[in-house]
């Protein structure tokens, strides 16, 4: 059962910034079985559930999971809108289908070249459970994964345009050019763009591929307009990220469905930044889309925590010779390089090792976001939201973690 709980705010608060003290809370018990508290009522009205995180720090992940058993149960949501690309998609789809560990290698090969802070053990490991708890579902429930991010592994793209094409009786000039588009994406070399253009003209010309397609019509044109949005002047990986959402939303598949997804933060931010950079969630709020006014942000803020990072991010001191990633208890948002007003007071409210949901309104609501970075942390680094706008024009709730250790690199 949900305990929903809030105090007067502690006398003393150093930290200036929105009152807290008020906020509604409750614990995220984040058992075995993956409990969630209960939202109100009007939460699960919403149509897109965005929850914020920063990628390298561990608990997160046992959050993600445990919120999206909760909406599957209380608001019917089975597609999972995830940082990813089609192509990497597909294949956490066909792992879902068959347990296959090595159609999973597919998909954290490129991370696990790159380096990246994806490639670790602990998203591995809730993917395994989210393939475990799904086939406990009956079908009309399982999860499902979609991508819309750009492309992340050329050669991964071009495997799955192959499958999309096999078995499939294309037109001469079409089968042509997308033989052609997987060819340059494995050499990475000549200009996929060009020939991925041509081919999406050809595809969206006689109707007669889209029926003799069928769902893969959708799922091929999706693929080759990410490989295309820049000669068609699509600019910057969250308009990127916002066009692929609203091509997805409009195939008969996913038309008026839930969806749900955990992202970094930056990208489930509803309302411009100070210098008017917009997220991806601010987009489709922005937007005149079905169901624009139905978003909902959840981010996790992080005090006392450890995170994973690559070793060549990191200034030249902090990096570690040798080692392709080093663990660092710098990027919390209660110092040192980051504070966000107001801390002090979350985390007088929880305990050390705890999680914890905040619901954001009334007075704490109405107040703006405050962050405070050290010296020399570069302004392009920097989130600074505009004084004018409430917490809640950026996110709705929150969930400070506290003392969560990284994720452990599948490649140490």
């Amino acid at each position: 059962m949900t305990t929903w709980a809030s105090s007067a705010q502690t006398a003393g608060s150093t930290t200036a910034g929105p009152d807290f003290g008020g906020v509604p809370l409750a614990a995220v018990p984040l058992a075995a079985e993956g409990t969630f508290p209960a939202f109100e009522d009007s939460f699960y009205q919403n149509q897109l559930f965005l929850l914020g995180e920063a990628h390298g720090v561990q608990r997160p992940q046992d959050v993600d999971f445990a919120l999206l058993r909760h909406l599957n149960e209380r608001a019917g949501v089975r597609t999972y809108m995830a940082e990813i690309d089609c192509a990497k998609a597909y294949y956490l789809n066909e792992y879902l289908r068959t347990g296959d560990e090595k159609t999973l290698d597919l998909v954290f090969r490129s991370w696990i070249a790159a380096n990246s802070q994806w490639a670790n053990n602990d998203y591995r490991a809730k993917l395994q459970r989210i393939r475990t708890w799904n086939l406990t579902l009956p079908q009309r429930r399982q999860v499902r994964f979609v991508g819309i991010d750009e492309v992340q592994d050329a050669a991964l793209a071009a495997d799955y345009l192959n499958a999309l094409m096999q078995g499939q009786k294309l037109t001469g000039d079409l089968r042509s050019q997308l033989d052609s588009v997987a060819v340059l994406l494995r050499q990475q070399t000549g200009d996929p763009e060009a020939v991925a253009q041509r081919a999406l003209l050809t595809l969206q010309q006689p109707m007669t591929n889209r029926k003799k397609l069928g769902s893969r019509y959708d799922d091929l044109r999706l693929l080759l307009r990410n490989l295309t949005w820049a000669q068609r002047g699509v600019k910057g990986r969250e308009q990127t990220l916002f066009s692929n959402y609203q091509d997805l939303i409009a195939t008969p598949e996913l038309a008026g469905k839930k969806l749900y997804g955990m992202w970094g933060l930056w990208h489930v931010l509803q309302s411009p930044l100070q210098n008017g950079a917009l997220s991806f969630a601010g987009m489709v709020r922005q937007s005149k889309l079905p169901a624009h006014d139905k978003v909902v942000s959840v981010l996790c803020v992080f005090a006392g925590c450890q995170m994973l990072m690559p070793n060549s991010s990191l200034p030249a001191a902090w990096q570690a010779p040798g080692k392709h990633y080093v663990v660092t208890d710098k990027f919390s948002h209660d110092g040192p390089l980051v504070v966000l007003a107001g801390m002090d007071e979350l985390k007088r409210r929880t305990a050390a090792g705890s999680t914890t949901l905040f619901r954001l309104g009334a007075a704490a609501g109405k107040q703006s976001i405050g962050v405070r970075y050290a010296p020399g942390v570069p302004v392009a680094q920097q989130l600074q939201f505009r004084p004018e706008l409430p917490a809640t024009d950026y996110v709705q709730y929150l969930v400070l973690v506290r003392d969560s250790g990284p994720v452990q690199p599948l490649r140490p």
